[in-house]
């Protein structure tokens, strides 16, 4: 008789300490995956930063040889 009311009031407890077990893992990934997207966003953002400059690096020559060349051709 004592089964009928223990039974469901224990699998009760037991679901209710998984429930609280698995949100806080959740709540723990989360917060991972959050300072991760905040690493990856600041990476992102700093490239975005130094892309015109690594660009100008790369172009200035080319620019100063196609210069020199049409100097030289009498373009």
């Amino acid at each position: 008789m004592e089964y009928i009311i223990i039974g469901p009031i224990l699998a009760l407890l037991v679901s209710m300490k998984f429930t609280d077990y698995k949100s806080k893992e959740a709540e723990a990934r989360l917060t991972t995956l959050e300072n991760k997207i905040e690493i990856v966003t600041s990476v992102l953002e700093q490239s975005e930063a130094d892309a015109p400059k690594k660009t100008m690096m790369i172009v200035a020559p080319v620019a100063k040889a196609v210069k020199d060349l049409q100097s030289a051709i009498g373009v």
